[in-house]
This record gives structure tokens, sequence and C-alpha cells, in this order.
């Protein structure tokens, strides 16, 4: 009888292991071909075979995974030519690859959310809602796309369907920065008035949408749960990268950013975002940063030091303004394409946060959130500067800051204006977001007759006010001369916009010009209601109002630089 040679338990151990590692790297045929030789060669034959089997089960489940990866590849290669395709202009074609994606994935939500900004981008409004409407079916538990969803429906006035997604963003928001969760609580508060909601049946849609979305979380939790109870389930760790010294120092940077003040509303992500793009450049004593009637749009933050602001005049160098640290200059040229209307240098040295326009102009065109935040803070920033010049004209004919009492203002004649009429003034400034059809909806209308004080200088403001007919005429009383007459508003133009933004009393007076005019007002909470409900709306409109500002601001330099000249006659 032939003597039996048997293998080297090592040799077992080796294929055993090699089988398990191919089953790992999703090779479950020779993985079970490898398990099944080792089982003829060991004691342990049995449980090999067994293995083996299970292995061989895994060949299904392997041309299963093949089959949808392959089709996921197929559906994002088409999600791709879509974005190519729409810009080339070729819209049609666009459609025609998101819909062979939505057959390649049919139950994910991307095809469908992109189709619903594809529609959205060309005026498609009605059609973008019903793909946003399908893609919240398919993923109930966004936040962001419960936001468009409730913006979308808004915009084709389909209030109520509005509400429900809103109250749902607002129950998504729970995790999201405070920020956020005010945004949304503000937008489910203006939806209710519109619906005109009693207080209990709030509580009742507040209840349902709850515990939809409670159902939906289970339903996740469950296919979670049955995922990992799997014997194929496998785990995955990331390996984590050691925090490198630039992002801490970009954490410095955005800490360094929130206490100046001028970006205490920025959410963390916005703070990050912002000092990612700031360069740091040192600055001596005397060292001009940019000068008067030079071209740039950069914007500068002053970061430790002094900086004085400056016009040549033909009396000598008149300094306008003087800025610490925190204080932001630059952004007149950035928000109107304008030359530098005057001269900034240091004083001593310091240093200074720098951010390119160009850098930053892709980064907001990029982050509409971030946007906003952005352009709230120049609207305070410039109301502080018209603020500074009223002061600096005030100071050169030793005029107080403003009157003591502030000067009893006219009441209008109420009026009733169509909304279409409201909506044409808005449209001719280029404020077309649908959000704005709310600020004409629950605006004011007055008339007022010739000279009549609408507001005076010194009284607290909570409205701002746009012309619809007639003229408006913005002036301070100057002693020794009278009223001074700082500007003549028309038809569209905004004013009153400054109290808003930083609870001052009134800088100046407004009265109704030659023949009276028609304005309509829009209050405070109003005003912040519909800004934070779409970014696009709030782009537009304080993309009107810092742009106004920056006139005013050349404007009131202009005269100051005048008046200065008149005083050193005198």
């Amino acid at each position: 009888m032939a003597e039996r040679i048997h293998p080297h338990p090592s040799l077992v151990e080796r294929l055993v292991a090699l089988g398990r590692r191919l089953r790992t790297l999703r090779r479950p045929s020779e993985a079970a071909e490898l398990l099944e030789i080792a089982a003829k060669l060991s004691p342990k034959g049995a449980s090999l075979r067994q293995e083996a089997q299970e292995v061989r089960g895994d060949e299904g489940l392997e041309d299963f995974d093949r089959e949808f990866k392959r089709r996921n590849l197929e559906a994002s290669h088409a999600l791709g030519m879509a974005h190519i395709f729409e810009n080339r202009g070729e819209y049609g074609r666009a459609v025609e690859m998101i819909d062979m994606a939505k057959l390649r994935m049919p139950f994910s939500y991307l095809p469908f959310t992109t189709a619903g900004f594809l529609h959205l981008r060309h005026d498609e409004a009605e059609t973008a809602l019903q793909e946003f409407t399908q893609s919240r079916r398919l993923n109930p538990l966004d936040y962001r796309l419960a936001v468009e969803t409730s913006r979308c429906a808004l915009e084709n006035e389909q209030f109520e369907a509005a509400l429900d997604n809103a109250v749902d963003a607002m129950l998504l928001a729970a995790s999201r920065t405070e920020q956020e969760q005010a945004q949304e609580k503000r937008r489910v508060d203006t939806l209710v008035r519109l619906c005109a909601l009693e207080p209990e049946a709030v509580d009742a849609l507040i209840q349902a949408r709850t515990a939809a979305l409670q159902k939906a979380c289970d339903h996740v939790a469950l296919s979670q749960a049955r995922v990992f109870s799997s014997s194929r389930a496998r785990r995955r760790y990331s390996a984590r990268t050691p925090a490198q010294s630039g992002q801490t120092n970009l954490l410095e940077r955005a800490n360094e950013l929130r206490a100046m003040g001028l970006f205490h509303h920025f959410s963390d992500d916005q703070l990050i975002a912002l000092a990612q793009l700031i360069r740091i450049e040192k600055i001596e004593h005397a060292e001009v940063v940019f000068r008067e009637g030079q071209t740039g749009r950069d914007l500068y933050l002053v970061h430790r030091g002094t900086v004085h602001i400056t016009r040549k005049t033909p009396v000598g160098t008149q300094i306008l303004t003087t800025l610490g640290q925190g204080s932001l200059f630059g952004e007149v040229s950035y928000l109107d394409n304008g030359d530098r209307s005057a001269t900034a240098f240091g004083v001593g040295s310091g240093t200074l946060f720098v951010l390119r326009a160009s850098e930053l102009e892709a980064a907001v065109a990029a982050n509409r959130d971030l946007a906003v935040s952005l352009l709230w803070s120049f609207w305070h920033t410039l109301s502080g500067k018209v603020r500074a010049a009223n002061s600096q004209m005030s100071e050169l004919f030793d005029a107080p800051d403003r009157p003591l009492e502030p000067a009893d203002h006219d009441q209008g004649e109420p009026v009733r204006l169509a909304e279409d009429v409201k909506l044409d003034i808005l449209r001719e400034q280029g404020l077309s977001s649908q959000e704005l059809r709310l600020l004409a909806k629950y605006s004011h209308e007055e008339h007022f007759n010739a000279n009549s004080t609408i507001f005076a200088e010194g009284e607290r403001g909570d409205n701002l006010y746009i012309v619809v007919d007639g003229s408006i005429r913005i002036s301070r009383m100057v002693p020794g001369m009278g009223e001074e007459c700082l500007a003549i508003l028309k038809r569209g133009e905004v004013f009153g916009e400054m109290a808003l933004i930083d609870d001052q009393p009134r800088s100046a007076d407004a009265r109704a010009h030659n023949g009276g005019c028609t304005v309509f007002s829009i209050s405070r909470t109003l005003l912040e209601e519909v800004l934070s409900m779409d970014p696009d709306a709030a782009v537009q409109f304080l993309t009107l109002l810092t742009k106004l500002l920056c006139r005013r601001l050349r404007a009131m330099n202009e005269r100051l630089v005048a008046w200065r000249i008149m005083a050193c006659h005198e």
C-alpha cells in the first residue's frame, strides 16, 4: 500500500488565508476554489467546505453589485453630459441626458433634483416643482432639498405646498446653525400668514410633518440595521489625517474675523470660507495702499494699526476718515466698479487682511448664502460711513450731529396701489426674484403733498421707502445756510434704508418735492422675513441697497470737500 503524503499545515493555512483575501477583494469564484482545495487537504475539511459554499452564494450578489455599479456609472455619466449640454445651450439634449439617468437610477433622488434645478434656471417653475417633489419623495430627509422645494412652490404660488416643505426644512434644521434655524422659522411664519392659518391648524400641521419625517427616519434606521446585521456586511475604516498647521491657522483667522464684529452674523462655515481667501499684507508708516483715481477692486480689513482715508483738494489734503482695527475699506469700488475715490495709507506700521476681488467673486458665485452675509456687512459698513460723513458736515458748520428733538412729520394719505404696479417698480430696479412679490403684497402705500415731511432727522425708523411717483427731497438743515439738499429721488429709488441696518436715528429729512409724491413702505420685519427666504432674492435686493449707498457716499465725500474749501475761504 502506497504511503500517503500529508501536506504541511502551513500550506493549508496559506490557501485558506488567500481564499479569504480574495473574498474580501470581491472575487468569490476564485476564493471558493481555493477553500475547496484546502478542505481536501485539511482535517477540518467539513467547515472549510461549508465556508466555500457560503462564498459561492456571494456570486449572485457580486453580479448584482456589478450591475448596480454599472448603472450608477452610466447615470453619473449622463448627468455630467447634461451639464455639458446645458453650458453649450443645448437645453433639449440636457433634458434627454437627465431622463436617461432617471432610467438607470429610478430610485435615486439625484437625477430628479438635477432636473429641478435645470428647469428652474430656464424659468419653468411648474415643471421644476414636479421634479423637486419627486426628489423629496425619494429623499425626504434632505434639508437643502426641502428648502428648494418650498421656494419653488412659493414661486408657483402653491402656498400650502410651500408651507409643508418649509415646516420640513424647519424641523430638519434642528441640527444646523442657529442662523439657519431662525431663517427657517421666519420662512414658516411668513407662509402661515399667506395661508391665513390659525395657531391650532399650524400645530396640527407641524405634528403631521414631524410624524412623516419620523417615519422616514425609522425606515432609514431599519434599512441600515438590516444591512449591518447581514453576514455580507463589511466594516470600512477611514484613516484620519492629522490636523495640519495650515488648518490651525485657518481656524485662528476665522476667529479673528469673528472678533471684528462686522462678521458676527456669519455662520462658522461662512467664516471659514472667507478666511480661506484672506491674504496678509504688512504696511509701514505712510505706505500707500491705493491712490485716489486708481483702478482696483480688492477689499481690505485693518488687522492691526490705523489707516487714513484722504482726498486731495485745492487747499491741501483732507482726511475723510480714520480707520482702526476691524474696519473695512475698498468696498465701494468693489461694488460699483468705479475708480478709487480716495487715497488710503498707513499711520504707523500694521497689517491688513486683503480679499482679492476675483477670488471673492468666485466664492460668492458658488455660495449664495456667503454672498448674502457679505452684502449685509457691506450695508452695515456703508451706512456707518455715510453717517460719519454727516457728522463731519455737522462739525464743519458747528451743528449738532442731529436735532435734540426730531421735528414732527406729516401723516400721509393712505392709498391703494395694485400689486402689479409695485412689482413693475421692483422689476425696473432689476429685482426679479419671485420672493420679492411678498414685498409688494404686504407693503403700505401713502401719498404726501408737496413739502410734507415723510420722516425727520433724528427720529427712529423701522421702514424703508420706495418712490412710486413724484419726487423726494433728502436734505439737512445747516446753520447759516438753511436747508441743504442732499439728493432728489425719482421713481423706483429707495430711501430710509440706513436706519434698518444699524438701528440709528434718521440722518436726514425726507420731504415730498414739488407736486407731491406717492411711496410704498416696507417694514424691517417684513424685509428680514423675505430676504431670509431665498438667497437669490436677498442678493438682488441687498445689491441694490449697497450700490445706492455707494453712490450716496461718493456724493457726500464730494460735498465734504467742497464745504471744506468754502470754510477755508470764509
